[in-house]
């Protein structure tokens, strides 16, 4: 069973592969056939006839996706038409080399297994073994001048359908890990970020104030965590609905970012901060210039100025010691809550109680 990834660069790959190499295959047998036309070399005219209009069906083929179709029909053309045209112009036509061609080009299609590309691969080598050993002059004689010229545009040609192959197959490759690349970062985001406010959710959060109060102690600077909650939140869903909620939980948690901190949605209407300063008071005053940004920020909803506050209970260390992340937490909350009882709208922490 293929993967995304194999569905979306065959998808890729056979789309581009009957555009761009079907056109030029078309062409080419539309040269062959005015050729042999003048020539008057009828069975390849007739021949050549036949693989224009297989290209041209075989856009239906892949747009159906019937691929292995699509497939078969190539490596039955590609290889009837060399040994046919190897057989009445002879070996030094070059025609043979499409089948050379065909061989390589089977690795690059997608939907086809690995037994079927080294079967495929070993009938061309053996059909063009034959051709070698059994077919030097041909049935028509061709003029040297144009013999030469022929075998020298058979040869460009297959070099060309070659590289093309290549061409191809590398873009489409390269486009879809591009694509990849991308949905790996958006699953990431998804992942760490919470849904609504864009910030770290409450795993991914911990994790970067883990990191974070590592790197403090590491450095010897103050630290601290801190724990906001919006005042009378519930109020704003009461009066307003829940899209009002969620529209002053994000315009929160907009300005939270104006900090460097390390902003996390806790749950519900709270938040936690990780901040890492210069001294303790100064953590302290960063905090109190947010919670008073936050206050001025203007919040509307359906013509409503609402007005916005938050409390903030802060935990601070002197960088001297490692503390677990959970415990900061629980002293931030109790600071909190020591805000809460003391009229709301302020910041709360060791320094300042």
């Amino acid at each position: 069973m293929g993967t995304t990834y194999e569905e979306r660069r065959g998808t890729l790959y056979n789309y581009r592969i009957t555009l761009y190499g079907n056109a030029l295959a078309w062409l080419i047998h539309v040269v062959f056939f005015v050729t042999f036309l003048r020539l008057d070399v009828m069975l390849l005219a007739w021949s050549n006839v036949a693989s224009v209009l297989y290209y041209t069906i075989s856009f239906y083929f892949v747009h159906k996706r019937y691929y292995r179709t699509f497939f078969v029909g190539l490596f039955v053309e590609v290889v009837y038409n060399a040994v046919i045209s190897t057989i009445v112009l002879g070996w030094d036509a070059n025609v043979h080399y499409f089948i050379i061609m065909v061989a390589y080009g089977v690795f690059f299609m997608p939907n086809v297994n690995r037994g079927a590309r080294v079967a495929t691969t070993g009938i061309a080598m053996a059909i063009y073994g034959s051709l070698y050993l059994f077919v030097s002059d041909g049935t028509e004689a061709l003029a040297p001048a144009f013999e030469q010229a022929l075998g020298l545009f058979c040869l460009l040609s297959t070099i060309g359908l070659i590289a093309g192959l290549s061409f191809i197959f590398e873009g489409s490759v390269v486009e879809v890990t591009n694509e990849l690349e991308g949905t790996n970062e958006r699953l990431h985001t998804l992942a760490s970020r919470d849904g609504l406010t864009g910030l770290y959710n409450r795993l991914t959060g911990t994790s970067r104030i883990e990191e974070g109060v590592a790197r403090a102690v590491q450095e010897g600077r103050p630290y601290a965590v801190a724990l906001a909650d919006i005042d009378h939140f519930k109020a704003f869903n009461e009066r307003h609905g829940h899209d009002c909620g969620d529209l002053v939980l994000r315009r929160v948690a907009t300005t939270l970012t104006w900090t460097d901190a390390v902003c996390v949605r806790w749950g519900g209407e709270e938040f936690l901060l990780f901040l890492v300063g210069e001294t303790e008071a100064d953590i302290d005053e960063r905090l109190d210039e947010l919670r008073s940004r936050i206050k001025s920020t203007e919040t509307i909803y359906e013509g409503a100025r609402l007005h916005v506050t938050m409390t903030i209970g802060v935990a601070h260390r002197d960088g001297k010691t490692l503390e677990a992340v959970e415990r900061l937490v629980k002293e931030a909350d109790d600071f909190l809550r020591a805000g809460k009882q003391a009229g709301k709208d302020r910041v709360i922490s060791s320094i300042s109680f």
